[in-house]
């Protein structure tokens, strides 16, 4: 007589329908997943396109304001019309607004460093620019000409190109960024494709073994039944 532990054991049909069933179901988990966390990546990308753009326009709009204040300047010291002083005084106020925002809008140190030193750079001008307008009030006219062509002229110079450097800066973050948005689309795009190609496959796959676990025991059957009696 055999021994009945040496005979293998049968694994039931249920068991290997719910193991195929869990098969298919953890393969949708990970395209899901998959795809979620394809969403998520492209999400920060625009949240970072979206972030740099507030900064750079503030950059642009303190250079505007910051070349409108000079020709204030020059206004002034050329007619000695006090509406330039108003208008000079209205132009720093918004430059200075400008600055404030895009500090608030910078999303590294080194941008915030940027423009801390374009406006301190900007301040200085100011500063000695104030100085010309007393000196061309105080009736010194050549002074304040000859002081706003020689060091201040210098000045702005600096500050000038220390805010070209910053606007630089945030425009290449701005076009990293959306340089990056159009080849990550791409890559996810192609990873989504290739990674529901091999669910489509590996669930083909195991919904053929099912189909067969399944239909097996049933034919069986159906050829006891329809076998003729000896």
């Amino acid at each position: 007589m055999a021994d009945i532990d040496s005979v293998p054991r049968r694994i039931p049909l249920g068991h290997k329908v719910r193991a195929g069933l869990g098969a298919l179901l953890a393969l949708l988990v990970i395209v899901a997943g998959v795809a979620i966390a394809l969403i998520v990546n492209l999400s920060q990308g625009d949240t970072r396109v979206k972030d740099d753009v507030p900064y750079t326009t503030a950059i642009a709009s303190a250079s505007l304001d910051a070349k409108s204040v000079a020709n204030d300047q020059r206004g002034f010291l050329l007619t000695g019309d006090a509406m330039y002083l108003r208008e000079a005084d209205q132009r720093v106020a918004a430059t200075r607004g400008d600055f404030e925002a895009a500090v608030r809008a910078a999303t590294t140190d080194e941008e915030r460093r940027a423009v801390s030193e374009s406006s301190a750079g900007f301040e200085r001008w100011w500063t000695a620019t104030r100085a010309e307008f007393a000196t061309y009030q105080a009736g010194d006219k050549q002074a304040a000409i000859a002081a706003s062509v020689g060091p201040d002229r210098a000045l702005r110079k600096q500050y000038e190109d220390s805010l070209q450097q910053t606007r630089s800066l945030g425009q290449s973050s701005l076009q990293s960024a959306t340089n990056w948005l159009p080849g990550s689309a791409t890559r996810a795009v192609m990873i989504l494709i290739g990674c529901l190609v091999a669910a489509l496959l590996a669930g083909a796959g195991i919904a053929y073994w099912l189909l067969r676990q399944i239909s097996r025991p049933i034919f069986k059957l159906a050829a006891m039944l329809t076998a003729e009696p000896l």
